[in-house]
């Protein structure tokens, strides 16, 4: 889904779906909602599981941070179109 020799970033995908496997609740949320957790466009998705906790474990004072992520990626033209652009961009910068 990334560049060749880049590691998936928040920016190519579409929604997150985080499971806690303590309690088992599962969301999705888009990009966006992640900012809370310091997570931006540029963040890897393999630096998520640790900065997502679950906040019904953290509620009841269990440590809920035993979670999975799944990624929905952006479709392929989009995403071909999205790395096209960020090419461009830094050829100009």
């Amino acid at each position: 889904m990334a560049l060749p020799g880049r590691e998936p970033v928040i920016a190519h995908v579409v929604s997150i779906s985080v499971e806690c496997a303590d309690c088992g609740r599962n969301r999705w949320w888009k990009p966006d909602q992640l900012r809370r957790f310091g997570v931006t466009g540029n963040t890897p998705l393999a630096e998520l599981s640790g900065r997502i906790v679950c906040s019904a474990c953290r509620a009841e004072g269990l440590p809920g941070s035993t979670i999975s992520i799944q990624a929905a990626f952006v479709d392929e033209r989009q995403r071909v179109r999205s790395e096209a652009r960020m090419l461009s961009d830094r050829e100009v910068g």
